[in-house]
């Protein structure tokens, strides 16, 4: 028979810790262990980070800046993981949900993973705009040498016309 045998959440096995102290007895300890167990990772996390201090909008953050009524859980959530878990999953937990060193390296590798896919979003735009580019250039030079046959022809015809006025000046003077 475990003294937490009537604790449910791992929020209320905090509690009981931060009021009592945590019992070392081995019913005691495993108990906990089984309270910890069966709690979502989130109620974990949200315990593990509780420093009692809240954002402006008045929710629990551990970079908040305004003093909360309710105590702090991380110190009290900590001593029970040391103690019931081992120092290695301990250690990983605080790793990747409290650590705030840790918790930068990975916004860092989400950022960079981000910045790839951007990256490669980027490189695609620039190849489709390459290509249109290089069908712009073409359809230019067709237009520019549909330019110069029509210069061409209409030179030919300005000459034509200028030899048909002077065949026509040399009729009229034939004539006269």
């Amino acid at each position: 028979m475990s003294k937490y045998d009537s604790i449910k959440t791992a929020a209320e096995l905090v509690a009981e810790v931060r009021a009592n102290g945590l019992s070392t007895v081995q019913e005691d300890i495993c108990r906990a262990q089984d309270i910890f167990g069966h709690t979502p990772i989130e109620e974990l996390d949200r315990l593990a980070n509780d420093i009692g201090r809240d954002n402006d909008k008045g929710e629990p953050d551990p970079h908040g800046t305004w003093s909360s009524s309710r105590p702090a859980t991380q110190a009290t959530f900590y001593r029970i993981v040391f103690s019931i878990w081992n120092w290695e999953d301990a250690v990983r937990f605080w790793n990747q949900h409290t650590n705030p060193e840790h918790m930068a390296f990975d916004e860092v590798k989400t950022e960079n993973a981000r910045l790839r896919a951007a990256k490669v979003e980027l490189e695609d735009k620039v190849e489709t705009l390459q290509h249109e580019q290089d069908m712009q250039t073409r359809e230019m030079e067709k237009l520019r040498q549909d330019s110069r046959s029509m210069i061409a022809a209409l030179e030919d015809a300005e000459a034509e016309v200028v030899n048909l006025k002077a065949e026509l000046y040399d009729y009229m003077k034939a004539v006269d």
